[in-house]
């Protein structure tokens, strides 16, 4: 690059052209020439530019940092991100030696990028948005991997509310507790949140049904037995449930159910986390935290001599009412929903449901709680014959129902109310003793004691 070119004008004007700016100075660093470009992006006229060090203009704040300097003490190129006046700039500095000459210049390429920085920030901002939604995809594709487990965080009715407080404050705590509430609102659900957020999350959870094993099976069961201990026991014994539980949670679901015989047994387990296998005398000692649940009244099974007193009082330190779904109309719809979602995506179907469904939905009783309403939509689903689902679609036991309901105020206009529901009390009694062999059976599928249905097959002299 020789003197010649800052004298000749041709060159003045190509340069002066370039949208990028075009800085030049010496091999000490002082300014000896610049473009139309570069005067606008320092903010200053050519004049203050021209002849001053480069050290001297990043002092007077009109650029920083000063590409030239590096470069020079580099001897190398050289790209840095520049500030001047609010706006950003990519300079890039290379070390020019002209061809016959003893000298070197550093010549500066100087291009605006605040506009594609500001756009580059808000990409990076809307990227760092979409991570942060698809973080809450992931977790929400977590939670669905098992969807019962999840069922009853959908809600935000204040009983609903209250419960999970409740819930969440008792988890992190080893005392034992008690959940009560109606079929198919989703106790085992509830136990197993606990069991998830409490401090041993990462130890078993067990569970057993009470109610849907075998008197006789059980003691085995849950407290296993030892080597030969009966007729037909496996050779090599075997490890019962309470030791499988060991660290973590055991679940005794329907413990209503519990035998009166077994009741002594599981006394001693919740005082003092120890127990004997069948066959044994050896005492066993386990690490377990103790959740019971039941739809049943206790209370009224301890006054008629059904459920063992003192075992009440220890499995009840802390009790959790989980809310039926009567009790929490404002969850109704955000549950049916979710699973509405859940069985199109699982079908393969695009149904809609109508607005006169919904309602009807809304305001049906739901007697057998979340389990109904889930089944009741997959139903929904499997079966629709359009694509928008009307009320018709619906079973017909849940349509004579409601029709039920709708004329039972009709009906009171002719009796008063105690002995319509004496009325309504007796056709339950006399349906369940037809439909059932037992009176055990009976009194379950009617959510009373068995003494309370015999007690009542006798008043109405069935």
């Amino acid at each position: 690059m020789s003197g010649n070119f800052f004298s000749d004008k041709h060159f003045h004007s190509i340069f002066n052209h370039l949208k990028d700016g075009i800085f030049i100075a010496d091999k000490d660093g002082v300014a000896i020439w610049a473009n139309d470009t570069s005067t606008k992006q320092l903010g200053v006229p050519r004049s203050k530019i021209i002849g001053r060090n480069v050290g001297e203009l990043e002092n007077n704040g009109l650029f920083t940092p000063s590409v030239t300097k590096i470069v020079l003490e580099k001897r190398e190129i050289v790209s840095k991100v520049q500030t001047s006046k609010d706006r950003q700039y990519l300079a890039t500095g290379h070390l020019v030696k002209v061809k016959g000459e003893d000298t070197e210049y550093v010549l500066v390429q100087v291009k605006d990028i605040t506009e594609t920085v500001r756009a580059s920030f808000k990409l990076e901002k809307a990227e760092i948005l979409i991570q942060e939604y698809w973080n809450e995809l992931h977790q929400m594709s977590l939670k669905q991997k098992n969807e019962s487990q999840r069922q009853l965080i959908i809600g935000k009715s204040k009983i609903h509310e209250e419960m999970l407080d409740l819930m969440r404050r008792v988890a992190t705590v080893d005392a034992t507790i008690l959940l009560n509430g109606e079929t198919g609102v989703g106790k085992s659900v509830i136990a197993e949140e606990i069991h998830k957020i409490s401090n041993r999350p990462n130890k078993p959870f067990i569970q057993i049904n009470c109610g849907a094993i075998p008197e006789s099976l059980l003691e085995s069961e849950l407290f296993g037995y030892k080597k030969g201990a009966f007729t037909g026991a496996n050779n090599s014994g075997k490890v019962g449930l309470a030791e499988k539980a060991d660290g973590g949670t055991l679940f005794l679901d329907e413990i209503a159910e519990l035998p009166l015989s077994l009741q002594p047994k599981i006394l001693q387990l919740v005082q003092n986390k120890s127990f004997i296998p069948i066959g044994s005398t050896d005492l066993k000692k386990v690490d377990i935290r103790i959740i019971t649940a039941t739809n049943q009244n206790l209370p009224q099974m301890v006054k008629e001599k059904q459920f063992r007193e003192d075992l009440y009082y220890r499995l009840n330190v802390v009790s959790i009412h989980i809310p039926a779904l009567k009790e929490r109309k404002d969850d109704i719809l955000p549950l049916i929903y979710h699973y509405f979602d859940l069985f199109r995506e699982k079908y393969r179907k695009k149904s809609t449901l109508s607005k006169e469904l919904l309602d009807y939905l809304q305001n049906y009783s739901w007697p057998g709680n979340i389990r109904e309403l889930e089944n009741m939509v997959e139903y929904l689903v499997v079966t629709a014959k359009s694509e928008i689902i009307e009320t018709t679609a619906l079973p017909d036991k849940v349509l004579e129902s409601n029709q039920h309901t709708k004329t039972i105020h009709d009906k009171l206009n002719s009796q008063s109310l105690p002995d319509y529901l004496e009325k309504i009390e007796m056709e339950l009694i006399k349906r369940a003793k037809t439909d059932y062999k037992s009176t055990r059976k009976a009194a379950k599928s009617l959510g009373i004691t068995q003494s309370s249905f015999v007690r009542r097959v006798k008043k109405y002299n069935l």
